[in-house]
């Protein structure tokens, strides 16, 4: 299968902080790939290497196979909305419209206008008097009017109503099986990005824990309630325990086989979800170590 992007060995250093540590991973082509992890993990540095917003300390990062990001040729292929920048201005709506076609050769005019109207986001507001949530949908209209071949995101979620994100998700679906666009993007709403997702890179502490096809994975780890010397017993050998919090306790313990095992009365299946939380269990949510 054919690479949009191809991480090899990829740290990113900020003085005395390191943000990402020997980062591998390949994000297919048109492929929706989410990108999870906890606050301060590196998920933002992460894309904004991705975008050439940001080079490498150490390491490699390739777009379709040879482009470097930030170069020119790669930046008529990427289209970036990040979190902390929405579009912001005391503009029009339509004159934020009419100045992205203007700067972009490529620009879906009448795509955009025709998104925002059914969004309800009236072109003679002026963006300042947005929402947050309309804001965040008036950056992701520019982005997808740009018709780029990958398409990053730093959560986009984060902003909308549970109505606006379930109707986005279902766009960006759409854009990826009708133009082959490549997206990915990253969220805290793990429940959600099963339903879209093919592909996942989960970051912990800046490095990459896991990374690969969602399905893959998912058939690879399992569910044993109990304690950690009887998960370990349960795995006999052929897999890991990833859930080790509170190991006299009983709980629910994700386990990874090296290959997928065959059917077992004490094994159930695993959710993204249970996969996200037992590798990120030991991360640390909240905040002040490292701000991206």
């Amino acid at each position: 299968m054919t690479s949009a992007i191809q991480i090899e060995a990829v740290s990113r250093r900020f003085r005395r902080r390191t943000a990402l540590r020997s980062v591998t991973a390949t994000i297919p082509m048109g492929s929706v790939t989410a990108l999870v992890g906890s606050n301060g993990a590196g998920k933002t540095t992460l894309l904004n290497l991705m975008a050439g917003l940001l080079t490498p300390s150490s390491g490699t990062i390739s777009l379709f196979d040879n482009l470097i990001p930030g170069s020119m040729e790669a930046l008529g292929k990427v289209a970036y909305v990040a979190q902390d920048g929405p579009v912001s201005t005391s503009r029009s709506v339509g004159d934020a419209v009419h100045i992205a076609r203007a700067f972009n050769v490529s620009f879906d005019f009448d795509a955009a206008v025709l998104r925002l109207q059914r969004l309800g986001i009236d072109l003679k507001q002026r963006v300042s008097k947005l929402s947050g949530g309309q804001r965040a949908q008036l950056a992701i209209t520019l982005a997808l009017a740009r018709t780029p071949d990958l398409l990053v995101l730093d959560e986009p979620l984060s902003s909308l109503d549970p109505i606006a994100r379930r109707d986005l998700l279902g766009e960006l679906m759409g854009h990826c099986a009708e133009s082959g666009m490549t997206i990915i993007f990253s969220s805290h709403v793990i429940a959600e990005l099963e339903r879209i997702a093919s592909h996942l890179v989960l970051i912990k502490d800046g490095e990459a824990v896991v990374a690969g096809e969602i399905d893959e994975l998912l058939g690879q780890h399992r569910i044993f309630m109990g304690t950690v010397a009887e998960a370990e017993l349960v795995s006999d050998g052929e897999g890991s325990v990833i859930s080790e919090t509170h190991p006299f306790t009983l709980a629910a313990r994700v386990i990874r086989f090296d290959v997928p095992p065959f059917a077992n009365a004490l094994l159930a299946p695993a959710t993204l979800e249970d996969l996200a939380h037992a590798y990120l269990e030991h991360a640390p949510f909240s905040s002040g170590e490292f701000q991206e």
